[in-house]
């Protein structure tokens, strides 16, 4: 019986050793490193939503030329805004050439052909357009370039169609060869414009309107993200990081061995750092940008409508500056304060696709409170005199309707006016 069971305990140790023989010569291990960089972070808590970047890209404006030195300016939050951007954004561009801005006599064309004027504001790396401008045909003459804005127009007299793609200071001029677009259809777009109202040229590319536009004052409820639930999504082991009051305004810090987060103005703004040495070599703006997008889709997420206000290197900006900015807007209308309130803005630093600052507010808007009051921002001579008294001296880039938003204990309160941007990039309220 001894011996039966000596025997069936050696046909098992027997079969385990084969098991474990099999498990090793078949299920190798990995023997790649898995260990986390300190730049990889983990996504704890859905807060916001997610975005996509093409989503992010949308102009700031279009101004439409209708012959004979008559123009309008389509903001976002006009009808006839969307139903244009529609049909070009569609459309197909290719065959590019680069082309001598001089060799264009721009206010012949600003003055008597019919056109549109796609502005974005700010430069945009070219292979960022294509995302939000299916039709464009990608090619390496372009591949490092940028895009201010694009200018589509018709010749009256031979019904020929030309389209252009420039930077904000013009040194960089392409053109389109081939459009799939007609004169009809330039004509058409354009023809919406005669329901607008009606904008004369100032200088510096800048439209002033000749009647008062419509806004309404509005105050708005909202929500926070708490500072702990921002500690969670930016760090990789919250257990590690210390509190610390800040007596003097009374902001929270946290911190880890590396990162920094402060959140001050009540629990209403963050500010989170991590340093990163600077590498060598060539920053890529599409990359950075892509990467930008991505962390604030795992840290925080949109709490609102947004746009890509600063691209890295834009022209106002000195070529190395790796900042990337992103305009909340309310209805379409972008929202903007002064002082030491800071609101309706995402802004990041990117070297090389890592992230190494995140700046945003935590306040999420909810529903208005009360009713919306009817507002009339001031046209004409008026508006001109508040521009140069808020300019200063300096040249204005762009003109266009905004919030002035405010905070008032529980709610946020967006009075319309309209804002400046300089030649510098610094954006100003100019009544």
């Amino acid at each position: 019986m001894i011996d039966k069971a000596k025997s069936v305990a050696l046909a098992l140790l027997v079969v385990l050793s084969l098991v474990q023989s099999y498990f090793l010569a078949y299920s190798m291990p990995n023997l790649e490193t898995q260990v986390k960089t300190e730049q990889d972070y983990v996504k704890t808590e859905e807060l916001g939503p997610e975005e996509k970047v093409e989503n992010l890209l949308f102009p700031e404006s279009l101004v439409i030329h209708m012959g004979q030195d008559k123009h309008t300016v389509f903001y976002p939050q006009d009808t006839f805004y969307r139903m244009v951007l529609d049909k070009l954004s569609s459309r197909e561009f290719k065959g590019f050439q680069r082309a001598e801005a001089r060799a264009i006599d721009w206010e012949q064309v600003r003055r008597q052909d019919e056109g549109i004027e796609i502005r974005f504001g700010r430069n945009i790396p070219f292979s960022m357009l294509q995302r939000a401008f299916k039709g464009i045909d990608g090619e390496a003459i372009l591949a490092e370039g940028s895009v201010d804005r694009i200018w589509i127009f018709a010749r009256p007299d031979s019904g020929e169609v030309r389209s252009f793609f420039l930077n904000a200071d013009g040194t960089e001029v392409y053109e389109a060869a081939q459009v799939d677009l007609t004169a009809q259809d330039v004509e058409q777009s354009v023809g919406f414009g005669q329901y607008w109202k009606p904008f004369s040229y100032w200088a510096n590319g800048v439209y002033v309107p000749d009647q008062s536009l419509a806004l309404s004052r509005v105050e708005v409820g909202f929500t926070k993200y708490t500072a702990d639930q921002m500690q969670r999504n930016l760090f990789n082991d919250p257990t590690t990081t210390k509190m610390i009051q800040d007596s003097q305004d009374g902001a929270q810090i946290y911190a880890d061995t590396k990162r920094g987060l402060k959140v001050e103005q009540g629990g209403g703004w963050l500010s989170f750092k991590d340093p990163v040495a600077r590498a060598e070599g060539r920053d890529d703006p599409a990359e950075n940008i892509t990467s930008a997008v991505q962390f604030v889709n795992l840290h925080g997420g949109w709490n609102g409508k947004f746009r890509l206000a600063q691209a890295p290197g834009s022209a106002q900006a000195d070529d190395s500056d790796s900042s990337i900015r992103f305009q909340q807007y309310y209805g379409d209308v972008p929202l903007l304060s002064a002082g030491e309130f800071s609101f309706g803005y995402m802004q990041l630093t990117v070297q090389q696709g890592v992230v190494s600052s995140y700046e945003r507010s935590l306040l999420v808007l909810g529903d208005k409170v009360g009713t919306a009051q009817p507002y009339n921002l001031i046209s004409g001579n008026q508006l001109l005199v508040k521009i140069r008294q808020t300019a200063g001296g300096q040249q204005v880039a762009s003109l266009f309707p905004a919030y002035r938003t405010t905070l008032a204990q529980d709610k946020l309160v967006l009075e319309p006016v309209w804002a400046i941007r300089t030649s510098s990039g610094e954006v100003r309220f100019a009544g």
